[in-house]
């Protein structure tokens, strides 16, 4: 995990200094050329809002995965105070290179060639810097993606680990590495799964798709905060936040395409057998108290855990 973070912060570094040479190299443009701004941002919504729906699915995918932050919560110091603190500030992060950059390139460049291209990063670089801007932006890109892949990666890995650990899904997720101490089995699984995906269909498709799924997820997780409330009385917002998350999950939801909807559909109804199958058949209270309590995450080596699972299986 520490090795994995200090990868992820570097990436991060690296891939947000285009965007900080973008932003700034913008409002010197926009200074030298004040009427470039008016220009372009003048009709500022030339086409409606007829397209939001299709608009606000992608935008949701852009900026979805902070939740991902919050499953290696085990391995992480003191989780009940980092990961909140570490998604607000990560995504304020996020909201202000967005904002910023989408200013930048629609004050720059207009909205009819920008959607005759299909990388406006390199476009607006070029404008800016020429050659040598566009070259920069292109590794920035590069590097943002390998970013977020990383994060993906380890996020989705301990999900698969953690759900092998209650029962849920198959044992064999539940394999630590002897050496390195890593679910490598949800590892190998999740690149060959991706990589399939990324070379037997599209980017735009895949997003719309992803889209459904999480929004499906995220309106089970609202209403489950509704039922949670009468358990637990320290959870914050929930008079309010569950029913604006509900609302906007079946927004996104009637926003993605028909083949999305029966595609999605039949994944979530898929795995309802599996969840009956692999449903444990007994109490694992014990177990997960093991995997959970701060006194086992400190002192126990994580390889040593998984013998002990491999023991109940």
């Amino acid at each position: 995990m520490k090795a994995a973070g200090r990868v992820n912060d570097a990436l991060i570094l690296v891939k947000l200094l285009p965007l900080i040479l973008m932003i700034f190299g913008g409002i010197a443009f926009f200074i030298i050329h004040p009427s470039m701004l008016s220009k372009n941002y003048i009709p500022f919504l030339p086409l409606g809002l007829k397209n939001i729906g299709i608009a606000i699915v992608l935008i949701f995918w852009a900026y979805v995965g902070f939740e991902m932050g919050t499953l290696p919560a085990s391995e992480v110091k003191d989780p009940r105070k980092t990961i909140p603190k570490a998604i607000i500030t990560g995504m304020t992060i996020v909201m202000f290179f967005y904002l910023s950059t989408n200013f930048v390139v629609y004050g720059t460049i207009n909205w009819h060639d920008l959607a005759k291209v299909t990388t406006p990063l390199l476009m607006v670089g070029s404008v800016l810097f020429g050659s040598i801007g566009a070259f920069i932006m292109g590794a920035g890109a590069l590097l943002s993606v390998a970013g977020s892949d990383e994060a993906g990666v380890l996020g989705t890995a301990r999900l698969s680990y953690a759900m092998a650990i209650d029962g849920l899904f198959p044992k064999i997720f539940s394999k630590i590495h002897p050496k390195y101490g890593t679910p490598y089995m949800g590892l190998i699984t999740q690149g060959i799964i991706a990589f399939s995906l990324s070379i037997f269909s599209g980017l735009s498709r895949l997003i719309s798709f992803s889209v459904f799924n999480l929004s499906f997820a995220f309106l089970l997780v609202s209403f489950s905060l509704i039922v949670l409330k009468i358990r637990e009385k320290k959870l914050h917002g929930q008079n309010i936040i569950p029913w604006i998350g509900i609302a906007i999950s079946i927004y996104l939801l009637y926003s993605t395409s028909m083949f999305d909807k029966i595609a999605g559909l039949s994944v979530v109804l898929f795995g309802i057998p599996l969840y009956i199958f692999f449903s444990p058949k007994r109490d694992m209270h014990h177990l997960k108290n093991l995997f959970i309590s701060e006194e086992s995450i400190f002192f126990t080596p994580i390889g040593e855990k998984g013998e002990i699972l491999g023991k109940f299986y």
